[in-house]
Order: structure tokens, then sequence, then C-alpha cells
């Protein structure tokens, strides 16, 4: 069985997953990727032995995201040499335009793999509000990360026995062996004093952009009582535009309050999870948020916004952490101050441990391989 899988770039936390992917017996698995990186990532990405080809295509940098312009002709090249009996394609552009005529052409299954939300379909233009769904309409089965994008495609008239579930997960081979040759404690001594850190740390992971909540996140900060933030450093690791706003933050602040790391290598991040008392994802509109799982593996709760994806499945209020909506201030510091008080953080922390251990490489392929199944059958093929 030849599968072809078109995604945008090979992310470093999804290699484990196609490797699994790829060891399937009787599986041949190639992967056509738009670019080797995003134009604001410095990923090191080892792809483990994958068949990866990268296809011709036009990258254009956007506000807070690259938009790469794959033509269908490209696509529909690359899968002729490569003749696969099924195609699996993400997002709705271009690739997925091709692989979907290809797929009709040759009469083999053609699944779409999506991250959605309700929200980032309200907020859609009006031209991927009408292609979206005409797009899906043509796919043999949808893959969704969660529960949060299986509303997503109902709401786009997706019917639910032709959406899938393939869990999305961080690198956990990765970060567990990071994880095993790390002493928690030893980490918070020798991080903190290294980043002029106060005795407690409220992370945050990632790019940038204003789709990350960086600006309500700083305003709901402001809101908590100063006796309250004294003991706190809220440490951000990334990099984006919005770096000189940080910056100019913590030079307004006491020392220590506010603290920016440059962006590190995924392995790296590790260390200030170790370091860390628990993550802050004040996301405005991810659809998914990676740094959610990462956190909650290294046994950290998580204050989430419940606008990213990754909420519906790994947030329990209470057990797992918090939720806070980024567009209410109010609310957003009510979450921090509950976080930031909790004298259960360690007993949530390791919840969140266990849930998130549903969440990993395995779970991801074999959500793959029962929608390849699924629709292979329907094509009346056998694997």
């Amino acid at each position: 069985m030849r599968i072809a899988l078109l995604t945008p770039i090979l992310a470093p936390y999804r290699v484990a997953a196609f490797r699994a992917l790829s060891d399937t017996p009787g599986w041949q698995l190639r992967i056509l990727v738009s670019a080797e990186s995003e134009f604001d990532r410095s990923w090191q990405v080892d792809s483990g032995g994958l068949d990866v080809e990268t296809l011709a295509t036009l990258s254009l940098p956007r506000a807070d995201r690259t938009l790469h312009l794959t033509s269908p002709w490209a696509v529909w090249r690359a899968l002729a040499r490569f003749r696969p009996d099924a195609v699996l394609s993400s997002e709705l552009g271009t690739r997925s335009l091709g692989a979907c005529l290809y797929c009709r052409a040759h009469g083999i299954p053609w699944l779409a793999w999506l991250e959605r939300t309700r929200h980032r379909n309200a907020s859609a233009g009006l031209a991927r509000r009408l292609i979206g769904p005409a797009l899906l309409r043509c796919a043999d089965a949808a893959i969704v990360p969660g529960r949060e994008g299986e509303h997503a495609l109902r709401e786009w008239g997706v019917a639910a026995k032709r959406i899938f579930i393939a869990p999305n997960c961080h690198d956990a081979p990765v970060f567990e062996k990071r994880l095993a040759a790390i002493e928690p404690n030893a980490a918070q001594l020798a991080l903190r004093p290294a980043l002029g850190a106060r005795a407690r740390i409220a992370l945050v992971v990632g790019r940038l952009f204003p789709v990350k909540g960086i600006e309500p996140l700083l305003d709901a900060w402001e809101l908590l009582a100063p006796e309250l933030r004294d003991d706190w450093t809220l440490l951000f690791v990334g990099d984006g535009p919005l770096a000189e706003t940080l910056d100019a933050a913590s030079q307004r602040r006491r020392p220590g309050e506010i603290v920016r790391v440059p962006a590190v290598q995924p392995a790296e991040v590790v260390d200030f999870y170790a370091a860390a008392d628990l993550l802050v994802f004040p996301s405005l509109g991810d659809v998914w948020g990676i740094a959610v799982n990462e956190a909650m593996a290294c046994g950290l709760p998580v204050v989430c916004s419940p606008l990213a994806g990754a909420a519906a499945d790994l947030l329990i209020p209470g057990e797992t952490g918090w939720l806070g909506d980024p567009r209410e201030p109010q609310a957003l510091a009510k979450s921090l101050r509950e976080a930031l008080t909790c004298g259960t953080r360690r007993k949530l922390g390791e919840r969140a441990r266990a849930q998130v251990a549903r969440h990993r490489p395995e779970d991801l392929a074999e959500g793959f391989r029962a929608a390849l199944r699924a629709a292979v059958l329907k094509a009346g093929a056998t694997l």
C-alpha cells in the first residue's frame, strides 16, 4: 500500500508520528512538503530516514504564518511519479486541490487532514467559507486532531461518519529522553538565577505574534495584585514581531517580573518546562497549540484560552488547568490569579501528564490508519 502525505513542512514534532505510520507493515509512505521550514522558524529537523520530497512552491510570509502556493500541476507530477494507492493532504489550499484532482482522475481515495476550530470558521473570509466546504465534499474522509476540529467540520456540513480523529501529539520520544536526564529541582536552581527569575515561573512558549494573545496577557497580568506578582516571573520563550513590546514591558517592571528568552530548539525547550510551575497559553485563535501538549507531558498545569483547539481535548478546568479567555482581561486575570495561588499545582500537573498520555505519536498514526483503511474499503480496494 503506497500512501502519499502532503503537508506544508516536516515539523519536528511530527516526525515520530510519521515514522510510526511509515512503519505500518505492508505500507510505503512518501511525504511531499512545500518547504523545508517556515520563514520565522529555525528548526533543525532530523527526518529520521523518512521518504521526503520537496515540491516546487511559492512561499509568501504573512502576518503570523507562511502561505505556501504549490501548483496543482506540481502536485500531480509528484504523485504520478510515486503512483500512490491513497493520498492524504493537509489544509484546503492548492496542495489539496492538486491531490483531489489527481485522485479523482485515477480513482483512488483522497483524504483531507485539517486543523480547524469553530472560531477559525467564523473568522474565515468569504472565499475560504465557500471553497473549504466545497472541496471537503470531494474527500473520502476527513481527519481532525480532536473534538473541536470535529465540531468545526460538522459546521461545514461534513457527516460524522466521514470524520476521523488522529490526536495531535508532541514529539514524545525526544521529550521523554530529555526529561529523563533532568532533575527538576536542579533545573530550577540552575535556570532561574541565570535568567534573573523569581521563585515561581509562569511560562509562555511560542512565536510572538498577535494571534498568540501576548498583549491581552500583559493586560491581564497588570490586573493582578502587585504582592501576588512579586513571587512570580512571567517568562516568554520565543521570537517574533512582538519581541520589542515584551522587552519594553520588561523594562517598565521591576527586575525579574517579565523576562524574554529567544526561541530555542524543540528539545531544549524541555529545560524551561522542567524549571517552570505552569504554562500560560492565551491564544486568540490557534487551531491547536502543541505547547499545551508539551507542557502537560512535563507535568505542568495550563492556563489555556478556550479559543485554542487543544482546550477541548486537554484542558479540564480544575483538574488539568484553568480556562481563561484573552478577549476578556478580567476573566483571564481571574484564571491567572487562581493558578498562581493554587496550592495543588503539582497534583494538577500529574493529572495533566495523564491526560496528554492519550496523545502520543502512535495515537496520531493509528488515527491516520483508521481513516485510510475506511477510505480504501469504501473505494472497493483492499489493504
